[in-house]
């Protein structure tokens, strides 16, 4: 497509695939440019968002990042939106102008719950919801579950455990009894919550239904 120059240490034509809400960041290794500058440019709209170490857009989201006598000038997008996809240029002031192009690919993450959309429950077993987080590129800050409108991580009182992995966090309620009733969801920091409506019977259980397996993408 563009083919790099010498001045280039990085790969031409990479992808960063990175979740809306986060803060991709695209890497540009150059080799010693004496007096020569790094520019990032957007290319759909040829947008010149920086030069060096100052941000030359009105969207202060892009700024780059540079430690002195490194060799990474790498562009940090905050808070990324979904209009941020496409490709990006990083152009060197040589003669004529050398440029590498990353291409910034967003998606959109969000939580499920398999078995849903209703769970029942015999009345004093345990009751395990796993909450698998899709399209996730990095583990969110925090995941909350909430019983109705409560918050029940820390009901410790209640047998509530709750476990988390990089994509997945399970909840755990030892003893489930009728008042364990109701609406759960997953709440995750970086992702679109899930819900699942859990049902404590004290007789027999409807026989299950067939579900699809579940991946993180």
């Amino acid at each position: 497509m563009f083919p790099p120059q010498d001045v280039f240490l990085s790969e031409n034509c990479t992808i960063v695939l990175a979740q809306i809400g986060s803060t991709p960041i695209l890497h540009c290794e150059v080799a010693d440019i004496g007096e020569g500058t790094v520019s990032w440019i957007r290319r759909k709209d040829y947008h010149l968002l920086t030069v060096g170490l100052a941000t030359y857009s009105s969207d202060d989201r892009f700024f780059t990042a540079h430690v002195h006598n490194a060799q990474d000038w790498a562009l940090h997008v905050r808070y990324a939106r979904a209009g941020d996809g496409g490709l990006y240029e990083c152009q060197v002031s040589t003669h004529p102008p050398s440029s590498l192009f990353v291409e910034l690919q967003l998606v959109e993450a969000r939580a499920e719950i398999p078995g849903g959309p209703d769970k029942f429950v015999k009345s004093g077993s345990s009751l395990r919801l796993m909450c698998v987080l899709k399209k996730s590129t990095e583990p969110p800050v925090y995941v909350f579950w909430y019983h109705e409108t409560r918050m029940i991580n820390y009901d410790l009182g209640r047998g509530v455990r709750v476990r988390h992995g990089r994509h997945f966090s399970e909840l755990v309620v030892a003893e489930a009894h009728k008042h364990d009733s109701g609406n759960y969801s997953c709440v995750p920091s970086n992702a679109h919550p899930a819900s699942i409506s859990v049902h404590i019977l004290n007789g027999r259980l409807p026989a299950p239904k067939p579900h699809k397996s579940y991946s993180f993408f």
